[in-house]
């Protein structure tokens, strides 16, 4: 099951929403609660920014690649 883009959510959602919407789920919209992986917990911010950064237009899409 594929729920809502993040990206696009956060054009509308606020930190808090967001923050909200990832720990506690949204099962109404296929979002699963992540309140219980730890490290989601623990990067939540730095989720959001990155999201954030990429629906405001400012980290263009990519590819990962290893750490060497």
């Amino acid at each position: 099951m594929v729920g809502p883009s993040l990206v696009q959510s956060l054009k509308v959602l606020t930190k808090d929403e967001f923050k909200a919407a990832v720990l506690n789920g949204r099962v109404d919209k296929g979002m699963p609660n992540f309140g219980g992986a730890q490290p989601v917990v623990d990067n939540i911010d730095y989720l959001y920014a990155y999201l954030k950064g990429r629906s405001d237009g400012a980290i263009k899409p990519g590819h990962l690649k290893g750490i060497e």
